[in-house]
């Protein structure tokens, strides 16, 4: 498994945003309602100098809204589909604009049928070994450029 440390500002997410529980996963009800009216957002999009969209992001924050871990064995939380603009760009109505801190990540490759296992290991097993711990919930990322897809962990040093 390879792992990168990152440092990230603030970043700004425009997406559509639901609540998930272990028993009611929104994230990919979330994707769909997004990416079917992508056209709302697409001209206030993050864009790199080759034209590519910085990232789309798959946000999520505690249920009192402080980017802390989910609760309830990190499965109970707020998750928000959606793509990077700049901070002062104004949100679409029906969209939902969060900006979440600077932050220390892992950043860690995933392939979609590994998603599971990957986030268990890393949690239970690789922060810990880094001497580490979990400051934030983790994020999905997907790389437009190339469609590769990341999660970002949220850390600190013990």
């Amino acid at each position: 498994m390879n792992i990168t440390i990152v440092n990230l500002p603030e970043i700004a997410v425009i997406g559509k945003l639901g609540f998930c529980t272990k028993d009611n996963n929104v994230a990919p009800e979330l994707w769909n309602e997004a990416n079917s009216h992508f056209a709302d957002v697409a001209s206030l999009g993050m864009k790199e100098k080759n034209g590519f969209y910085v990232g789309f992001w798959g946000a999520m924050s505690d249920e009192t809204m402080s980017y802390l871990p989910w609760t309830d064995d990190l499965s109970r939380g707020y998750y928000l589909a959606g793509i990077e603009v700049y901070k002062d760009t104004t949100v679409p109505n029906g969209w939902t604009k969060w900006i979440m801190p600077p932050r220390t990540y892992l950043k860690v490759l995933i392939e979609p049928d590994q998603y599971f296992d990957v986030f268990q290991n890393v949690i239970k097993n690789k922060i810990p070994e880094m001497k580490m711990k979990l400051s934030g919930a983790a994020c999905d990322y997907t790389e437009p450029e190339t469609g590769i897809n990341y999660l970002f962990f949220p850390v600190n040093n013990i």
